[in-house]
């Protein structure tokens, strides 16, 4: 069971989603984006992902402890 669910599209989140993954990174945590952000590509090629799910344009996912 995940502690938290962080939302990568809300600015309040960080300025800098990958800066968010950074520092929550290793923890249990999922995290939900838009799967037409941007960053969603350039976290897929940084981070090794599990996607828990998908719900209508929103992608949940996890970053796996080897990623």
């Amino acid at each position: 069971m995940m502690d938290s669910t962080i939302d990568l599209n809300d600015i309040t989140c960080s300025s800098d989603p990958l800066e968010a993954i950074e520092f929550l990174k290793g923890r249990d945590v999922v995290f939900t984006i838009s799967k037409d952000s941007p960053f969603f590509i350039f976290i897929k090629n940084k981070y090794t992902i599990n996607i828990i799910s998908r719900k209508g344009d929103t992608i949940y996912f996890t970053i796996r402890s080897d990623g």
